[in-house]
């Protein structure tokens, strides 16, 4: 393939990981903490819920494009002519390993926040008054669940993207 279309499918592959942790880290240092200070707690995980359902295909659709183009990425970086294994290759895919296990342990954080966590955080307030000051006892659990897989998802994005920068400075 020509250089420009390996371009092409890097820059889409930067692109939906600036989309998938640029929205999740947004999520976390700006609009989460603007509500916190703002609304009370049921009203706010109400709003956070539908921003989340409207965020989450893009989130979804960012981990494909990342899979498919991260595979593209590996085949075009790897020169598979030549014999022997070399201290680059052995560096490159072990950086690489690295990536992949932190990609996947996002994914599954990110798979545990959208389909686990979120629904029973949502269905266990959406009987409550949105006025209340404070969260009953029987949900503050899920909530504490939901920060910290929030809070992981944050440490892991910014893991990988400093993992990615030693991959294409060759550490």
């Amino acid at each position: 393939m020509s250089e420009f279309i390996w371009l092409i499918i890097r820059w889409i592959h930067v692109i939906a990981a600036v989309i998938w942790v640029g929205g999740n880290l947004t999520l976390a240092m700006v609009i989460v903490p603007y509500f916190r200070q703002n609304l009370p707690p049921v009203q706010r995980i109400n709003i956070l819920t539908q921003i989340g359902k409207r965020f989450e295909p893009i989130v979804w659709g960012c981990v494909v494009v990342l899979l498919f183009t991260g595979i593209a990425n590996i085949f075009q970086s790897i020169d598979f002519s030549s014999t022997g294994e070399s201290a680059v290759i052995s560096t490159f895919m072990r950086t690489l390993f690295i990536k992949l296990v932190l990609f996947i342990a996002l994914v599954i954080l990110t798979a545990l926040h959208s389909f686990v966590y979120g629904p029973k955080l949502a269905s266990a307030i959406e009987s409550l008054d949105e006025t209340l000051d404070e969260l009953p006892d029987e949900i503050k659990p899920i909530r504490k669940k939901m920060s910290i897989v929030s809070s992981l998802m944050g440490v892991i994005s910014i893991l990988i993207l400093l993992v990615a920068v030693a991959l294409r400075m060759g550490l």
